[in-house]
């Protein structure tokens, strides 16, 4: 199943999955998992997934939120979370991290977005490209939302706090290319 991000872009960057260990490549798979390994071995701790921007193994419960559209020259703020965090209440905790007032968050809102690393990302590389950018709902949940929606090869997910008013105003200037025309 594939799902299409608010930018209508004609590319799908999204894909339904349960998890990351899904996508291992399935050579000369010996279990029904599809990797090498047998399956009288002990599971392995999970590498981190290099398509997960927000968060890491190595430190569950923390998700990262990028704020440079609210902070110039902040990279991100970590964020205690669990799956049952709303995006409405990790946007209060973000705002607290950034020094704003949490007292202000129905002006915030949490988004989902899609994109790449240029450049090989890091100090000194091309930096982040949006591809895709969707504004969550107060309700959503996006530890959940990154458990079944994980970004297809090659591109990377990451969470973004931004002024509402400002996600209102990009959506309002985008043009529906794809459904444009067809309900009557």
């Amino acid at each position: 199943m594939m799902l299409l991000l608010a930018s209508q872009t004609p590319q799908l960057v999204l894909y339904r999955t349960l998890s990351y260990r899904d996508r291992v490549p399935t050579d000369t798979g010996t279990n029904t998992r599809g990797d090498r390994r047998s399956t009288t071995e002990p599971p392995e701790r999970p590498a981190d997934d290099p398509a997960e921007l927000s968060t890491q193994s190595s430190a569950p419960g923390v998700l990262k939120i990028f704020g440079d559209e609210i902070c110039a020259g902040a990279n991100y703020k970590s964020v205690l979370a669990t799956p049952r965090s709303s995006a409405q209440e990790l946007v209060k905790e973000a705002l607290e991290r950034y020094s704003l007032n949490k007292d202000a968050a129905q002006s915030y809102v949490l988004c989902d977005v899609i994109g790449r690393l240029e450049g090989g990302g890091g100090i000194g590389g091309g930096g982040w490209r949006t591809e895709c950018l969707r504004a969550l709902g107060d309700n959503e949940k996006p530890l959940l939302l990154q458990e079944l929606w994980k970004p297809r090869e090659g591109h990377a997910r990451r969470f973004e706090l931004r002024r509402r008013a400002e996600v209102e105003e990009l959506n309002a200037k985008e043009k529906d290319t794809i459904t444009a025309g067809t309900m009557r």
